[in-house]
């Protein structure tokens, strides 16, 4: 390891820049400028003070239980030791900034246009994936702005507390120095050591800028495909998808799809391969995107959760729920390629290219004979059952389990019972016919289905909120 005195001035207002946009507004710095703190009450999860920065903490919350789910059983959540989980937490950080070094190209991917395979390795420790080198963003004295810079801890968990200014985040960038690493083992020992620092006031930019810095601004920049856009939005202060998709998937396309898309005649570079933790989103309910393959099925299972304006993390002991690698999820996620309104159904004139993707017999005398299979009837469209049973067998197909428990966490004190954070604990049925959401779990539910259609949740403990 070796460590420079200062980030070069250029070096910081680049970040600056791609992470705030051409001002920083005072307030929602002061958002922002809270540490990775722990809760008490639930020990192995973060706490966040106010609106916005869940777009880093929900999904550092989300590779820290995919860690814990790996070594524990959620009854011994609450008797881990707090250097246990610091360990677990140095994990997490590590194993994000590692994926940010994975160069995952877009060559031979194509969403609706790839030949690519649905199958990804795990990306296991992060020690095995050693894409150092690796710019880390600290603090020599994280205390040493508390004589001048009031504390942005808010005393209500949606409101900050202090009057920011000007001077809060100028002394806080011209604080920032850079350590550097050649490897993931010393980072991650040197996150052991020094966690604190980021567990204290301003951890969440610290990290968030450790992560730019490890990847480069050119290269965010290159991913959003918009170098007018910050990680941040300069109005509300809520974290780009952009920025979401960097945590999650260690790419910073702004886009949700598989692959490629051309929108247009521009292609479009959406998520490129599984990834270790997923995304789900209300906003696929309410028909403003659609969540591709690859986010709804990740190798471990754990998803970030969106709200229209909040993250949470959904996650479960249920190995199962992880979709295995077969040639008929490959034909389900090219099939959701051609189905752009998730409306179980596609084009007739699709199939032709959909057999392609699937490296699949495209004579014009099978595809005929296809075509009398699938749509007897003339009707131009093909449906997705119909499709998957006439190509394979019903042994080759993957079904989740018929019932499983999952857990729910929600960083906003204000959003657990008594204004502590707590896990939520949830029996799902997957039942035969559609499932009417109550007012009480209406969002909550609404969500999980974009994943699993039919969906129902009976709670053991609270019923949990998206925001």
């Amino acid at each position: 390891m070796t460590e420079r005195p200062k980030l070069v001035p250029e070096s910081i207002a680049e970040v600056i820049q791609l992470v705030w946009g051409p001002t920083i507004r005072p307030e929602l710095f002061a958002r922002w400028s809270q540490g990775l703190i722990l809760s008490e009450e639930e020990r192995t999860a973060l706490i966040q003070t106010s609106g916005g920065p869940c777009a880093v903490i929900a999904p550092v919350q989300a590779f820290l239980v995919k860690n814990l789910i790996a070594s524990y059983q959620f009854s011994q959540l609450r008797e881990i030791d707090s250097t246990t989980v610091d360990q677990v937490l140095a994990a997490a950080l590590t194993e994000i900034l590692c994926q940010c070094k994975q160069l995952t190209s877009a060559a031979g991917h194509g969403g609706d246009k790839s030949s690519s395979s649905s199958s990804t390795e795990d990306s296991g420790s992060p020690t095995h994936q050693d894409h150092g080198p690796f710019q880390i963003a600290c603090l020599d004295d994280p205390l040493s702005l508390s004589s001048e810079c009031p504390d942005a801890s808010p005393t209500e968990p949606d409101q900050p507390s202090s009057t920011p200014s000007a001077k809060d985040y100028s002394l806080f960038h011209s604080s920032v120095r850079l350590k550097h690493f050649e490897n993931a083992h010393s980072l991650q020992s040197h996150l052991e050591t020094h966690l604190d620092r980021y567990k204290a006031q301003y951890g969440v930019l610290l990290f968030l800028y450790s992560v730019i810095l490890t990847k480069s601004v050119r290269r965010v920049r290159e991913e959003m495909g918009d170098l007018g856009e910050s990680l941040i939005d300069g109005t509300q202060g809520h974290g780009a998808q952009g920025l979401i998709n960097l945590l999650i998937t260690g790419r910073a396309s702004p886009y949700v799809w598989d692959g490629i898309k051309n929108v247009g005649g521009l292609d479009l570079v959406g998520v490129l391969k599984r990834p270790t933790v997923g995304f789900l989103t209300r906003l696929e309910h309410l028909r403003y995107v659609q969540v591709g393959w690859y986010l709804k099925n990740p190798t471990s299972q754990v998803w970030v959760m969106a709200s229209e304006t909040h993250l949470s993390v959904v996650f479960s002991w249920c190995k199962k729920l992880v979709t295995p690698d077969s040639e008929v999820e490959r034909a389900k996620q090219v099939f959701s390629w051609y189905d752009t309104e998730g409306n179980h159904f596609i084009p007739a004139e699709n199939l032709k290219d959909v057999l392609e993707k699937l490296n699949l017999c495209t004579d014009d005398d099978f595809i005929q004979f296809l075509m009398s299979e699938l749509d007897p009837d003339s009707m131009g469209v093909i449906l997705y059952h119909k499709f998957i049973e006439t190509l394979f067998t019903p042994d080759q197909s993957y079904s989740p389990p018929d019932t499983f428990v999952i857990h729910h966490y929600n960083g906003l004190e204000s959003s657990c019972p008594v204004n502590k954070i707590q896990y939520a604990e949830g029996r799902v049925t997957l039942q035969e016919s559609h499932v009417g959401f109550t007012s009480s779990n209406c969002e909550f539910l609404t969500c999980l289905a974009t994943k699993w259609p039919n969906v129902d949740v009976q709670w053991s403990t609270f019923t949990p909120t998206l925001n």
